[in-house]
């Protein structure tokens, strides 16, 4: 759980905004630099989903505007 609650704080490499129960992840900008550092937290989400968090499956959202389709935006639900 102290994995995810540091990853909220964002971080060079992402953004991150929280509502009660919840949290969207993304690449600090739209810039094409900042997709490509955020792959690297995208995988670490995806591979701790169940650690303090569930990574809402149909709200990963994969940029069509670039090659490989890199994820741009992550939903988690994170309990109470």
């Amino acid at each position: 759980m102290n994995w995810i609650k540091e990853l909220l704080s964002g971080s060079d490499d992402h953004r991150a905004t929280s509502d009660l129960g919840g949290a969207i992840f993304a690449p600090v900008d739209g810039s094409d630099d900042a997709l490509v550092r955020f792959q690297k937290v995208a995988k670490q989400i995806i591979a701790n989903d169940g650690l303090g968090y569930t990574v809402v499956n149909r709200l990963i959202h994969r940029s069509s505007d670039h090659a490989g389709s890199p994820i741009d935006r992550i939903v988690v639900n994170i309990p109470h």
